[in-house]
């Protein structure tokens, strides 16, 4: 049996489709030749579909047209409605308790909040136990759970921990405002002042949703106020993230696709980087996620819980990012598309999507009344950056969103792998050009299986985002791409990257003899390798927040005025509290002291615009030593300060990169 012929071509001709994608993707950066990349791609991904278009994926709808196989146990019925009745009337009393106390930090409100969560799980399980439907083919086509596979996800896990918590003080070293502004809204809103409550938003005009910033309030309370500690929450989140993205990989595409996509999902630097600020974007691809775990698992399973758990996870997910205002109408695609595409088999799902919606109201809870109450806010920071805000209502209408859309789409399909971001967040493209000419094979799979529920799943969520958040929504100054607003699409990359590993594993286990076919785990694995380690000397080496990759005049503005901020706290922090620091004449660049306090505590900080006059006034205290900072017009200082304080050190101090920012001079407490 040769490995050759036609009906074995997964095996050779896969990676020939991937050696023409990752040339057309190296060739989209020269401008003059792109339209030969771009055919390139066309024709890798065609080659994608005709090498692996015949591999199987595990079933997601049962085959008996949702009627159960096996008789429903009517005996504990009366209880789950009991339960689930209680739930709905407990969950609604808690809008009428926070309508009642609306400025109540948690009150009766949270806690029938959290009992109503509690009701509807308990009867949605019951009702699961009760009807006991789970489709035995299935069943049968999920892998069993081995050791050594456990053994492959435990260290996957513990390696998305340690790339995402490890040193979160100094990495990455660019501090974005909106960080220390996280800590500071979540100190001035729960440890200092009167806590406002959760079911509200905090941080004036950005209104976002109160409970993740009572939960960096609770990480600050614990761990002491640091850039390290605010930053562990977003850490935490990434990493988990890893955990139900497996199981949702596993159960259509298998062992092979699952460890592929939950390792790069762990070492990719994109995701590692917005799992290491402390910005709760990261929050959305965790939520969605599990809320897509269980919708799969839900349908395979066709029990009440799942779907339940499902719209508890979106509903709760409301309480953090943006983002997830999209997941309503995500999730709505996808039921059309069921009754639509899958029309006999979907009808036994009607009381399961009932499930799905009392789900996501009771995770949803009393922060709905808030965005009631409040009109226009819970689609008002979105609709007012809409770069194009109404459905076209004539031909020329038609060319002109065109035209406003796609040149802003053009740059989001670079920014996959050619153009860096520029959201002043992330300073790179989202993937190595390896993972993108990857992604491009997986797209079209998914796009040729559109009609299995997992792919039109990852399609619509996926391309669903970059039309919303990474076209339609856009800041006035800012321009494409804003890989910021893409995060919730992060899996949906992630998954379309591992369909092709789990695609020519699975071929060659199916046409090589049982001496060969350990090659290609060993090449999935080799590469997975190579891929793991490019992407963590990337960002741990070689990542750096360079103004000068923004085309934004006002965004590069402003990031060369963080990094002077930064470069000036991270220096002040590395010489510890027990230091004076004083600005000897103007300084051109504005000094951040709620950053310096991320870094260091108790430092004392004196600008003296003019040292000639003020010479008497400098001492150093006993204990403490003197730090003199010295920018770009006040050189001429150093004479003074060489006779005034004979002893010091001088130095010069310069971005990572080695542009020039300041000279110091350093005196050691005596």
């Amino acid at each position: 049996m040769t490995i050759w012929r036609w009906s074995a071509r997964g095996i050779w001709l896969g990676p020939l489709a991937f050696a023409l994608s990752l040339i057309g993707t190296n060739l989209l950066a020269d401008e003059n030749i792109r339209v030969w990349a771009v055919l390139s791609l066309l024709v890798a991904g065609s080659l994608a579909v005709v090498a692996w278009r015949n591999t199987k994926w595990i079933a997601s709808l049962p085959n008996d047209g949702g009627k159960s196989d096996a008789p429903p146990k009517f005996q504990k019925r009366p209880f789950a409605l009991a339960l689930l009745a209680g739930g709905i009337l407990v969950s609604a009393f808690s809008h009428v308790a926070f309508l009642h106390a609306p400025h109540a930090t948690f009150g009766a409100a949270g806690w029938l909040w959290l009992a109503g969560i509690g009701l509807v799980t308990a009867a949605a399980l019951l009702g699961s136990t009760a009807s006991s439907v789970q489709d035995s083919s299935s069943r049968s086509d999920s892998p069993t759970w081995a050791h050594w596979e456990i053994a492959v996800l435990s260290l996957i896990a513990l390696a998305a921990v340690l790339l995402r918590a490890w040193n979160l003080r100094n990495v990455p070293f660019n501090i974005y405002p909106d960080e220390i502004m996280t800590g500071s809204v979540a100190e001035h809103s729960y440890l200092l002042g009167p806590a406002p409550p959760l079911f509200s938003t905090v941080w004036g005009d950005v209104e976002l949703p109160a409970l993740w910033f009572a939960m960096v309030a609770g990480a600050l309370k614990l761990g002491g106020i640091s850039l390290a500690i605010v930053r562990l929450p977003a850490a935490l989140f990434g990493a988990t993230t890893v955990l139900p993205f497996y199981g949702f990989l596993r159960n259509t595409w298998g062992r092979a696709a699952a460890i592929s996509g939950a390792a790069i999902m762990a070492f990719s630097a994109v995701d590692v980087h917005y799992s290491r600020m402390a910005l709760n974007n990261i929050t959305t691809p965790f939520f969605w996620t599990l809320c897509f775990f269980f919708v799969m698992r839900g349908l395979r399973r066709r029990q009440p819980l799942d779907w339940t758990l499902a719209g508890i996870t979106g509903g709760i997910s409301e309480h953090f990012y943006y983002g997830t205002r999209l997941l309503p109408f995500v999730l709505g695609v996808f039921v059309l598309y069921l009754f639509v595409i899958h029309g006999r088999k979907a009808t036994g799902y009607v009381r399961q999507i009932g499930w799905l919606v009392l789900g996501y109201l009771a995770g949803l809870g009393p922060l709905l009344t808030y965005f009631v109450t409040h009109h226009g806010l819970y689609y008002g920071r979105g609709a007012g950056l809409m770069t194009w805000n109404h459905i076209p209502t004539s031909w020329p209408d038609l060319q002109q969103m065109w035209h406003t859309l796609w040149p802003v789409m053009s740059e989001n399909l670079l920014g996959i792998s050619t153009h860096s971001a520029q959201d002043i967040m992330y300073y790179a493209p989202l993937l190595l050009k390896s993972e993108a000419a990857l992604l491009v094979l997986g797209t079209a799979l998914l796009v040729w299986r559109w009609r299995h529920p997992a792919a039109f799943l990852l399609l619509v969520s996926g391309l669903g985002v970059l039309f919303v958040g990474g076209t339609l929504v856009m800041y006035p100054n800012g321009s494409p791409p804003m890989l910021a607003h893409w995060t919730p699409a992060f899996p949906a990359f992630y998954a379309a990257i591992a369909v092709p590993f789990g695609a020519w594993i699975q071929t060659s286990q199916v046409w090589l003899s049982q001496r060969w076919k350990w090659i290609t785990p060993a090449a999935v694995a080799l590469g997975l390798a190579m891929l793991a380690g490019a992407n963590i000397d990337f960002y741990f080496r070689k990542y750096y927040a360079d103004p000068q990759t923004l085309r934004s005049r006002h965004y590069r503005a402003a990031q060369t005025s963080y990094e002077e901020q930064t470069v000036q706290s991270r220096y002040m922090a590395s010489l510890g509290p027990n230091y004076r620091v004083i600005v000897v004449g103007r300084s051109p660049y504005p000094y951040d002291a709620e950053t310096t306090r991320y870094l260091v505590a108790g430092q004392e900080y004196v600008i003296i615009a003019n040292p000639e006059q003020a010479q008497s006034s400098i001492r150093q205290s006993a204990g403490k030593g003197l730090a003199f900072l010295l920018f770009p017009g006040n050189e001429q200082y150093r004479e003074m300060l060489h006779a005034r304080f004979p002893g010091g050190t001088d130095k010069e101090v310069d971005n990572p990169i080695g542009r020039h920012l300041f000279y110091t001079y350093v005196l050691k407490p005596n």
